[in-house]
């Protein structure tokens, strides 16, 4: 598919526009994205900290219902502002960020003014509280004394925030109260123990004396609220958590501008479902051509590295890994620059995952890869069961989605990406916010190193590939089923469980999530989007398509719906987005 001899006289000719179009870029325009992204800082502080939007780090957001509806107004005044810049007056790059944020604008109207979520999800408000916190906490793009005190100036505003819980959310699913209590209970554990270990430097000092007290005078309200939901919301919650058939079209319309029918959507999930399940068997033939696929598998997890190994072979797997992507000419690693893996801090332990500099960040603050070792304090067991999902073949797709040449890699490139829009790195869009663009990449990053064989072709490296392609399909099948009414929680169980081979406890926890992220397929569609993406800009290039020059553009044109990269890339184009 690939060939070395490329021709940049091509390229321009069969990416380039169909007419002319204005080569600088729109003042008015600039404006008036800053002004939204500046307005969207203003009531969703905690999100856009997360993207190196930080002018209301100190604030919480404000669920009032009197601030929902001046957002409502803002938001269908915005659509108007936007409606009226005229295309042809833009560049090709600005159409593109246009067509993105009146797809987000048209998001958040479902979200706040349709949906209502405000009135019945109880984890939108954690994950304000917790989310803005821990951003302060870990990013470290101020030094600690600013960042403590833009926490404590949030903290100053949760009783505001638990009384617009209290006042709003009413009979909501009982799933989401259950979710919604132990976000409250976590809240309350970080700031009570996790908030002191990140700021160990200012220990004894009055700044954090008085990050203490702010601390000491949030924790009771929120452990409050939380005993609320257990002992007054919880017995007559009765909500339902399906949004609809209509509502989950709306959404992908809108955050990922994937406008086909759901069905169709359906029917290319289940085609690539059961190509999938057809490689994940024959890849374990390979390796033991008479034994089960899924015991092949439950081998391969038991094989990883013992605890107090896991950061030095992640470290080990991620530089192979950068040296292979440069061998293979599948992109350029921006010089002097390196995924560093470390230990996750014991104030932020999870699993895995990449702590990328916001494109937005200037300077950019440091990128790390957090591994969490199995505790000392782990029975032999526990460790094992830990360390199983740090398994070598594991841990390689892993590294490839986090880092290399996943989310890392596309982070250093996004800082030249034109505007701002497509720079924003967790996404401007409703709690939670996925992304065909940014995931997408990583997933498909996933896919291209078995492609071209990293580790020789091993199968155990091609079945912890599919084992996760699998489930992604598994979520996107999920999230339109259930919602539609097509499918019970159940019933999505079961896909994750006999048709992706997931565990059963991993299943139920895959399963659940659809009932509050409907368009969870964001992963699968982004991957299956840039794939096809990739043959048609080979089709068209014919002998000049290079697949570095691909991938550099593709992760330069920024996190962005596929359908944005479709049109900056082939801008004539009018084909489906996912096929």
């Amino acid at each position: 598919m690939r060939s070395r001899f490329f021709s940049c006289a091509a390229l321009a000719l069969c990416l380039a526009p169909a007419a002319a179009a204005p080569s600088s870029q729109s003042p008015a325009f600039a404006r008036f994205v800053d002004m939204y992204l500046d307005g969207f800082a203003q009531r969703h502080p905690s999100i856009a900290g997360g993207n190196g939007l930080h002018q209301h780090d100190g604030r919480l957001d404000d669920f009032s219902a009197a601030a929902i509806t001046r957002e409502i107004a803002t938001l269908k005044a915005q659509q108007i502002q936007l409606r009226a810049f005229q295309p042809a007056r833009l560049t090709a790059h600005e159409r593109v960020d246009q067509m993105i944020l009146a797809g987000i604008i048209d998001g958040w109207l479902l979200e706040q003014e349709t949906l209502q979520n405000w009135k019945r999800n109880p984890m939108l408000y954690a994950s304000a509280l917790s989310d803005g916190v821990h951003n302060l906490m870990t990013m470290e793009n101020a030094p600690a004394p600013v960042r403590m005190r833009r926490v404590i100036s949030k903290l100053a505003s949760v009783p505001q925030l638990l009384q617009a819980a209290r006042t709003n959310i009413t009979n909501p699913p009982p799933l989401f109260v259950d979710r919604g209590i132990g976000m409250f209970r976590g809240a309350t554990a970080m700031l009570g123990a996790d908030l002191p270990l990140a700021f160990a430097s200012q220990q004894g000092t009055p700044l954090m004396d008085s990050l203490t007290r702010a601390a000491a005078r949030a924790r009771p309200l929120i452990n409050a609220y939380a005993d609320f939901l257990e002992t007054e919301v919880m017995p007559r919650a009765t909500g339902d958590y399906r949004i609809g058939a209509a509502a989950v079209a709306r959404r992908y319309r809108g955050e990922e501008l994937i406008d086909q029918p759901l069905a169709s959507l359906i029917t290319i999930g289940e085609r690539e479902l059961a190509v999938y399940q057809q490689q994940f068997k024959a890849a374990a033939a390979r390796l033991a051509p008479s034994r089960d696929a899924q015991d092949v598998w439950r081998d391969i997890r038991r094989d990883h590295p013992k605890r107090g190994d896991v950061v030095a072979a992640t470290q080990m797997l991620v530089d192979s890994l950068t040296g292979f992507v440069i061998q293979r000419g599948l992109a350029v690693v921006p010089k002097g620059e390196r995924v560093v893996v470390a230990a996750a801090q014991p104030f932020d332990l999870g699993f895995a995952s990449m702590h990328a500099s916001p494109p937005l960040e200037t300077p950019p603050v440091k990128s790390f890869y957090y591994i969490t070792d199995a505790r000392a304090d782990m029975s032999p067991a526990e460790q094992d069961a830990w360390l199983e999902r740090y398994s070598y073949a594991s841990l390689i797709n892993t590294s490839v989605h986090e880092a290399m040449p996943g989310h890392w890699l596309h982070s250093t490139y996004m800082r030249r990406t034109p505007g701002k829009v497509r720079r924003i790195w967790i996404g401007l869009n409703p709690f939670p916010q996925p992304s065909s663009g940014q995931d997408g990449w990583a997933h498909y990053s996933e896919q291209l190193m078995v492609e071209e064989k990293f580790g020789g072709g091993d199968p155990r490296i091609e079945m912890a590939q599919l084992s996760d392609a699998l489930t992604r399909v598994c979520r996107l099948l999920s999230g339109i089923r259930v919602h539609s009414s097509e499918w019970t929680l159940v019933d999505a169980e079961r896909c994750f469980e006999e048709r992706a081979y997931v565990p059963t406890s991993a299943a139920k926890r895959e399963a659940e999530r659809a009932t509050y992220d409907p368009t969870y397929g964001g992963y699968f569609l982004g991957k299956r989007g840039i794939l096809t993406l990739r043959r048609d800009v080979a089709a068209n290039l014919g002998p000049t398509f290079d697949l570095r020059t691909f991938h550099e553009r593709l992760m330069t044109n920024g996190i962005a719906p596929i359908r944005a990269h479709r049109t900056l890339f082939l801008p004539a184009d009018t084909a489906p987005v996912i096929q």
